[in-house]
């Protein structure tokens, strides 16, 4: 009965540390920011209105819509819907800067209607989201590139966006 007791108290003994241990090392792992509540609210697909207007004077030079797609991990895609015969599909990376802030910046490559690479463009885009995570607007720059990397011209495109929801 002795011994009984003996092995009772070592095993409870044991599942004493082993919780507390635990506990002690899961209190010390801060978390990761990128896997915070706030950084991944801009992840989904979204409705977007762009207003492309010259840098200097704030007219309006073109307008369009698109859908811009961000994926956990900081990547996503844009897909404007305007004709993009002379363009490569749009990459993007995003991160989150803090509270309802993302920087984002995209490049697509451009052709001639010969197929001829012709250069690329180049987009820089600050960005907020509202509270509900449901809409967000920002600015930002557009450089044009020739095929040698020469800036050539640009734009400060605009943009407002709303989250797909998958209704018309």
């Amino acid at each position: 009965m002795n011994r009984m007791k003996t092995i009772m108290s070592i095993a409870v003994a044991m599942l004493i540390c082993t919780f507390a241990t635990q506990t002690t090392a899961y209190a010390q792992v801060e978390q990761d920011p990128k896997t915070n509540a706030r950084h991944s609210r801009i992840t989904g697909i979204w409705d977007v209105d762009v207003t492309l207007t010259d840098c200097a004077t704030s007219a309006t030079l073109f307008t369009f819509s698109g859908m811009h797609k961000f994926e956990l991990g900081g990547t996503g895609q844009i897909v404007p819907n305007a004709n993009t015969s002379g363009l490569s599909p749009h990459m993007m990376i995003w991160s989150h800067v803090k509270d309802n802030d993302y920087l984002l910046a995209a490049k697509m490559f451009r052709w001639n209607a010969a197929g001829v690479n012709i250069g690329w463009i180049v987009m820089n885009f600050e960005v907020s989201i509202n509270e509900d995570a449901d809409e967000y607007s920002g600015s930002g720059i557009a450089q044009v590139f020739d095929p040698v990397g020469e800036v050539i011209g640009g734009n400060c495109p605009h943009l407002v966006g709303t989250r797909f929801t998958g209704e018309p």
